[in-house]
């Protein structure tokens, strides 16, 4: 059974550092680099896009059970992670955490045959990060709040899956 928390907070910090509290005993942490992804759905409205101070609060927690390596790793749908990392204040974690950004929207994808929800056959495109010595099998994502619905797909990764998964 998967547990999950639900907190009330004064700000994203706190609730975040709380919510992950209460699920503390079903987090493992492995000895290697933890990608932490962001929802980025536009980098031109602060509302469409995980907070930074919510990120900051999953990696602060993160390195206090001893992640030293992370892969902050975003794929927006309208703008550039890059604009988003600079605009939404992401680059000053560097200043705290040992952090490497990735665009997922423009490194290299090969193609995977999918279902959408209807059972009809597409495409999807699964961004190789095995460049990052295929040694992140673990996903943090933290919450966001949309100005505008956004279909978006999330999973754990587990196993031998090496890859993040991206509509066409």
């Amino acid at each position: 059974m998967i547990k999950v928390s639900i907190v009330g907070s004064a700000n994203r910090f706190e609730g975040v550092t709380e919510s992950l509290r209460l699920i503390d005993g079903e987090v493992s942490i492995p000895d290697r680099a933890v990608m932490v992804k962001p929802n980025f759905v536009t980098t031109r409205k602060q509302l469409a896009a995980t907070h930074v101070d919510a990120t900051r609060a999953t990696l602060e927690y993160l390195s206090q059970k001893g992640v030293s390596e992370f892969v902050i790793a975003v794929g927006p749908a309208v703008g550039t992670p890059d604009s988003g990392f600079d605009s939404y204040g992401y680059r000053a974690l560097a200043d705290d955490f040992n952090i490497e950004f990735l665009d997922l929207n423009s490194d290299d994808r090969v193609p995977v045959p999918a279902f959408d929800d209807q059972l009809n056959p597409q495409t999807l495109s699964m961004i190789d990060i095995e460049f990052l010595g295929a040694s992140i099998e673990d996903v943090l994502v933290a919450y966001e709040a949309h100005d505008e619905i956004a279909e978006q797909l999330t999973w754990p990764l587990e196993g031998d899956w090496r890859g993040v998964f991206d509509r066409n």
